[in-house]
């Protein structure tokens, strides 16, 4: 069923961009490949509970930049109408919705409702990204499927309601029943346990408790304004631009002509941590990268990184890494 509406949607999506593998008696392998390469652009686990809804449950690899215009099959998604509900399993994804000229940051445990409309732009920064989705359109079902789903108050009038409660997006934190029941549906994909009977009780639950207000709204204060994140990015360049240098968020705000409590309040917005933990994160990335290459001494490699003591520099890399830089280098050559 899935396979035959993604194929109607997209029918000149290109031989070779999706691919579909079926790995139990209800979970589809779905897989598209960025058209440039042939890579993978992004792999998920798809159920279909319903005949117009998907339970998706997906991750978008760090080393792969996202965009839907990549895709055939995802440019045409665009301009067919469904509900999405997204879940943040792990790592960062970026709202910016355009109504609003605002950016928010999912991170685990919040989410995201809309329609697939361009009011709202994912993106995934920095990292990978693993996600939970249920995608739906009410005009696929049967009308058995449709009361059924009424009976609970899921129906399009209550979901439109709820994403233009916040202007075109609603972005929240999930309570503690919804995480339950999406982690029941992760667990049943990752044994291959779980049957549609089940996936369609959690689907209805989990909607169910979406639109009767079990999950707490984002508040104003952490949405992002797009000055805010481009000085935060601005922050971010110059820090990444010689790691060797020492620069303090006074030396940094003093350039951005801002205070250094404000950049420091951007940019943990924006990247999701302090700005000495980035800075550090960044620097032993580069040393791992600089020991896996095999070049330069380690007393070089810590210098580069921005540590004068390479003994601490030797600690700090052991504490992330969980060996020395020596041993790494030996273990990745």
């Amino acid at each position: 069923m899935f396979e035959e509406i993604m194929r109607k949607i997209a029918p000149d999506a290109g031989k070779g961009t999706m691919n579909f593998d079926r790995i139990s008696d209800s979970v589809i392998e779905f897989t598209l490949y960025s058209p440039s390469d042939g890579r993978s652009v992004i792999k998920s686990y798809v159920i279909t509970p319903f005949s117009g809804m998907g339970i998706f449950y997906y991750h978008i690899p760090k080393t792969q930049k996202f965009s839907s215009s990549d895709n055939k099959a995802f440019a045409a998604l665009k301009h067919f109408d469904f509900f999405k509900f997204n879940y943040c399993l792990g790592g960062r994804v970026e709202v910016f919705i355009k109504g609003k000229g605002k950016y928010a940051y999912l991170e685990e445990g919040m989410l995201a409702f809309d329609v697939n409309d361009m009011n709202t732009v994912l993106s995934f920064p920095k990292g990978g990204y693993t996600g939970f989705g249920i995608f739906f359109n009410f005009d696929l079902m049967t009308q058995e499927e449709i009361s059924t789903l009424a009976a609970f108050g899921i129906s399009k009038e209550a979901c439109v309601e709820l994403y233009e409660r916040d202007e075109a997006c609603f972005l929240g934190n999930a309570s503690s029943d919804i995480r339950s029941m999406i982690e029941s549906i992760v667990d049943g994909i990752d044994d291959r346990s779980i049957d549609v009977k089940f996936a369609r009780v959690q689907a209805v639950g989990i909607l169910y408790r979406l639109l009767n207000n079990d999950v707490i709204p984002l508040g104003d204060s952490q949405y992002t304004t797009q000055g805010q994140r481009r000085l935060a990015e601005e922050a971010e360049k110059i820090m990444s631009e010689d790691l060797s240098v020492h620069l303090t968020a006074e030396d940094i705000a003093a350039r951005l002509k801002c205070t250094a409590p404000t950049l420091k309040k951007y940019f943990r917005k924006v990247y999701g941590v302090p700005m000495y933990s980035y800075l550090q994160k960044a620097r032993l990335d580069r040393a791992a990268q600089r020991l896996r290459l095999g070049s330069g001494s380690i007393a070089l490699i810590s210098e580069e990184a921005g540590y004068q003591n390479q003994s601490k520099f030797c600690a700090q890399f052991k504490k992330t890494y969980g060996v020395t830089p020596s041993e790494y280098r030996r273990l990745n050559s």
